[in-house]
């Protein structure tokens, strides 16, 4: 296994970028299939730092793109409805609300895979909250992830970070403070909304 990586991911330089071969052998490492020593030895010990950190830093940047597209799950009536947060859909909704910040009280709207029905004010800043809330949550954690991996300076600590890891020390904290302020904005909003 080790010399047919080896062979794809030389033959795989040639012109392409080292760090999304070096994504694709942090995977067979995590896969079990080589060691982090096979892939170092296939990279080469000189750059073999920094293209496993731009490939675990491409690694988890796609693993949060890949949990914010998937959508938030909200129930409605006891009905369960899921909407996708594709870029398209970030926007559609966030049009939605924006009908709803100017006075609109209920609005026509497509949850993923259902019906078009009429939403009420209400119903839209949950499905805008619901969004938001996973969007803020997904992405302060990938920063704060980020920034831990460029703090290491171990082939082997970088490549045991995985998306969805507990954050260490002071990393945990800053995300922690920066939800709780989003958090504050969101529930003055629903009381702005609710006339409290």
């Amino acid at each position: 296994m080790k010399e047919n990586l080896k062979n794809l991911y030389m033959n795989g330089l040639n012109g392409k970028n080292p760090s999304t071969n070096a994504n694709g052998l942090l995977k067979a490492v995590n896969k079990g299939w080589i060691t982090i020593e096979d892939a170092v030895e296939i990279i080469g010990s000189d750059n073999s730092l920094e293209v496993i950190r731009s490939a675990k830093i491409a690694e988890i940047s796609t693993a949060c793109n890949t949990v914010i597209v998937s959508g938030v799950d909200l129930e409605f009536n006891g009905e369960k409805v899921h909407f996708n947060l594709s870029i398209e859909d970030q926007s559609n909704i966030a049009n939605l609300f924006r009908v709803v910040e100017l006075g609109g009280t209920e609005f026509p709207y497509q949850a993923d895979g259902g019906v078009c029905r009429i939403y009420s004010a209400m119903e839209i800043a949950q499905i805008y909250i619901a969004a938001q809330a996973l969007i803020t949550t997904q992405t302060t954690y990938h920063n704060a992830l980020k920034a831990y991996v460029q703090s290491l300076n171990s082939v082997d600590d970088i490549a045991n970070v995985q998306y969805g890891m507990v954050l260490p020390e002071p990393y945990l904290t800053e995300v922690t403070e920066k939800l709780s302020v989003a958090q504050a904005q969101m529930d003055a909003i629903v009381s702005r909304l609710s006339g409290n």
